[in-house]
């Protein structure tokens, strides 16, 4: 049964992933500059990037052996608000404009994948460690000392 939750989480979190990299391909600004104010897609050019990056983070944490629903469950929320807020800032954020034939930079549509991955990366490392609780033991000299151990699946 948790293996479900664990493919739910994966399919769910890469699927955000890359409707937020396709959308914002094709509907975020482009960078336009020069005196012909020629338009290059810079966001659809790098934002495959990323989104290979978080796509590597979430199959990381589907693959650990952590059984707690409920980590699966928050884990995919918090990717999919993450990647939401991506997809939002990339199509609607601010353009850095400069210089007299104003070259148009969609910086924040550049930037927000990046945060996206960074917040990816945490969530996919909370989902992975599961429940963490401190455990009383004695070391060789008998003195008691917590441990934090992981719950996984046997």
């Amino acid at each position: 049964m948790e293996r479900s939750w664990r493919f739910a989480f994966v399919a769910v979190s890469v699927a955000a992933v890359w409707v937020t990299v396709v959308l914002a391909s094709i509907l975020a600004p482009a960078l336009i500059s020069g005196s012909q104010q020629e338009e290059i897609p810079l966001v659809g050019l790098t934002d495959w990037l990323w989104g290979l990056c978080a796509t590597g983070f979430v199959l990381l944490a589907g693959a650990s052996r952590i059984r707690q629903r409920e980590h699966w469950i928050g884990a995919t929320v918090a990717v999919v608000v993450i990647w939401g807020a991506v997809a939002v800032l990339s199509i609607y954020g601010p353009e850095l404009v400069t210089g007299t034939d104003p070259t148009r930079v969609p910086l924040v549509a550049l930037l927000a994948p990046i945060a996206g991955v960074i917040g990816t990366g945490y969530v996919s490392i909370f989902a992975a460690m599961g429940t963490v609780e401190p455990v009383n033991e004695r070391n060789a000299s008998g003195v008691t000392i917590d441990v934090m151990r992981h719950e996984a699946a046997g």
